[in-house]
């Protein structure tokens, strides 16, 4: 899989506004992304006001088009109201494995 760790630092008073955008991303996003997209987001350990989000496509052309889509720059836009500065990002290729 393909995509992106991004590392935000939500504006004080803001984390339910990041909630909601989040939620806004998987219903009306996520939809139009084809195939498999695995998305995480949590917080550093002992950190909450350090926020890690991870999105990874099922291949990186797919990754790429979802970064090149508009719907995904104006969503993009609205969540930089809620953080401070820009995220930090990180590309990344993983092997995803769940073993039980």
């Amino acid at each position: 899989m393909f995509g992106t760790i991004a590392h935000a630092r939500p504006k004080p008073g803001h984390e339910d506004q990041l909630t909601a955008l989040l939620e806004e991303w998987r219903r009306e996003i996520r939809p139009a992304i084809r195939g498999k997209f695995l998305s995480l987001n949590g917080h550093l350990a002992g950190q909450p006001d350090e926020r890690i989000f991870v999105g990874l496509a099922e291949d990186e052309a797919t990754y790429r088009m979802l970064a090149a889509s508009p719907a995904q720059d104006a969503w993009f836009r609205k969540l930089m109201e809620h953080i401070e500065g820009e995220p930090r990002w990180e590309d990344v290729e993983l092997e995803i494995v769940v073993d039980e």
